[in-house]
């Protein structure tokens, strides 16, 4: 289309209604407004009589010609290139910040849905461990937040026929499931009757504590390179302690006579954990029946060369005979073994190492009745054995407590501590109520109610030094929790009140308490083997 008047394309095209002749909207309203009639017919013609053009696209108006040399065609090629890289730019640049983008909410997207599958994940295995672990003990969660001194359920200690077959299949032999059961009922028993039952007047209660003062120090044990006792175990009568140490050794040593019984060698690397039996029947406040130092059946000592050895008494006698000659050695785990304990039945002792095995072997002749490798990644740094022999726990690396069925070798709860790093140290009450947690890492200590899987007790222990908790013991008598750090400090149970705080040592690595008269009795890196008691 090309108007009427100036012959070029119009920008706004106007139609006459009279004459079908196109103009330009600019000029057509002009001469109308100024002649009143067409330009080209010379008829009358008003603005009414004139109808705009609806084009698509608009008409473009022909730029007239620049390139008219080669140096302006090369500009304006530059132009148009330089024009086209821009934009190349820009568009990448924004391509980049966008994938940017993207994976970040795709890394935030998978990120999220992996915390919630293990949380979905530790809710199930909770819920099933709840269910498993309130069926073993024999109580749920109570409603009233006092605990009640009730003895657990005659459920919880052992359960015959078709379940004890079930067990065994996947677990332990059934003659050792068998054991397993009649010491839980019998060790229930002989509870109901202790409780019943008062300390004698010669044991510790909590006013005579605070008077406690070092009655004994057996100095310059094992050797003094490398120096140090690293653990060490009490005899049922008191008379004979057992300390493993940094030389590898473990020593025999006759309270009563002030004399080593035998110096056991054979481990290749520190000793880390003792245990030695008789101590589940041991009566409060019992006396030894002869002058003579009963010596233990078994000595179980771990170490950090891997092995696990059992030694028995040799029935050698002379000045320099060794009371003690190895029975058996297990190399069950890949790694350090960090904790051992005999099974209240005297039947087999459990051990657990940074490997993340647990081994349950035989006493009598080192055969293995059952290796525990759940497969979760833990390394395990403390074992002991529940009173009644039904579960076994276990501490991790990462500040949780695994529960363990013994029987069948389940894992039947898990608690998530608050002590700042690896749970170093175990013990049950020995009514079995409550389970004493801490940390070489830090000075606290934590008591779990096994009834309800509650903190009923957090413990700080205030003092300087770097040292953290070594070891935590209740007392045989359910009086008194005793911490070691580098000082002892012993808490009134239940409502664990301080009651004392023995000052004056450093580097303590053992601790066990004494069922004759309550004393206690730590080991230290300075190679002695102390005594506190109110007794002169």
């Amino acid at each position: 289309m090309f108007c009427a008047i100036s012959g070029e394309p119009p920008k706004v095209p106007l139609v006459s209604k009279k004459s079908g002749l196109v103009y330009e909207q600019r000029l057509i309203h002009k001469y109308i407004n100024d002649n009143g009639k067409d330009p080209v017919t010379g008829d009358t013609l008003e603005l009414d009589d004139l109808i705009e053009i609806k084009s698509s696209p608009k008409t473009a108006v022909p730029r007239p010609p620049q390139h008219s040399s080669i140096p302006s065609l090369l500009t304006s090629l530059q132009n148009e290139y330089d024009a086209i890289i821009l934009e190349t730019f820009t568009l990448k640049k924004h391509y980049d910040n966008l994938r940017q983008e993207l994976a970040h909410a795709l890394y935030a997207n998978d990120a999220s849905a992996r915390v919630i599958a293990r949380l979905l994940n530790e809710r199930d295995q909770a819920r099933e461990a709840l269910a498993s672990i309130q069926g073993t003990i024999g109580a749920g969660p109570s409603s009233s937040r006092a605990a009640q001194d009730v003895e657990m359920s005659d459920s919880a200690h052992g359960e015959n026929g078709s379940n004890a077959a079930l067990t065994s299949a996947n677990g332990l032999p059934a003659d050792i499931v068998d054991k397993i059961d009649s010491t839980a009922q019998r060790l229930s028993s002989q509870r109901r009757a202790k409780a019943k039952r008062k300390a004698p007047d010669a044991y510790a209660t909590q006013a005579t504590v605070p008077n406690f003062a070092e009655v004994q120090k057996l100095p310059s044990m094992h050797h003094a390179k490398p120096a140090g006792v690293s653990c060490l175990a009490l005899s049922a009568d008191g008379s004979v302690v057992v300390t493993g140490g940094n030389d590898k050794n473990v020593q025999v040593y006759d309270r009563k006579e002030d004399q080593v019984l035998a110096t056991l060698k054979g481990h290749s690397k520190r000793i880390t954990q003792v245990a030695i039996t008789g101590i589940s029947d041991a009566p409060i406040g019992s006396e030894a029946a002869t002058d003579a130092a009963v010596l233990p059946s078994y000595i179980v000592s771990a170490s950090e060369d891997g092995k696990v050895k059992v030694w028995e008494p040799s029935g050698a006698t002379g000045a320099k005979a060794q009371a003690y000659a190895l029975s058996s050695t297990s190399e069950a785990h890949k790694s350090e073994v960090t904790g051992v304990d005999i099974h209240p039945s005297e039947a087999f002792y459990g051990s657990a190492g940074r490997d993340g095995t647990i081994s349950f072997r035989s006493l009598a002749d080192g055969s293995d009745l059952l290796l525990i490798n759940a497969d979760l990644g833990d390394s395990y740094e403390s074992f002991a054995f529940h009173p009644d022999g039904q579960l076994a726990a276990t501490g991790t690396s990462a500040g949780a407590i695994r529960i363990w069925e013994v029987k069948s070798g389940a894992n039947a709860s898990t608690i998530q501590t608050e002590l700042p790093g690896r749970v170093s140290s175990l013990h049950f009450s020995e009514n079995g109520y409550y389970l004493a947690a801490a940390s070489e890492e830090g000075k606290q200590v934590e008591v779990w109610d096994l009834r309800k899987l509650t903190a009923v007790g957090k413990l700080a222990i205030e003092e300087e030094g770097k040292t953290g908790v070594s070891a935590v013991r209740f007392d045989p008598s359910l009086q008194f929790l005793a911490v070691t750090t580098d000082s002892i400090n012993v808490y009134a149970n239940k409502s664990w009140n301080h009651l004392v705080k023995l000052e004056g040592l450093e580097r303590l690595t053992g601790l066990a308490w004494d069922a004759k008269d309550g004393s206690v009795v730590v080991s230290s890196l300075d190679r002695t083997v102390r005594s506190f008691s109110t007794a002169a």
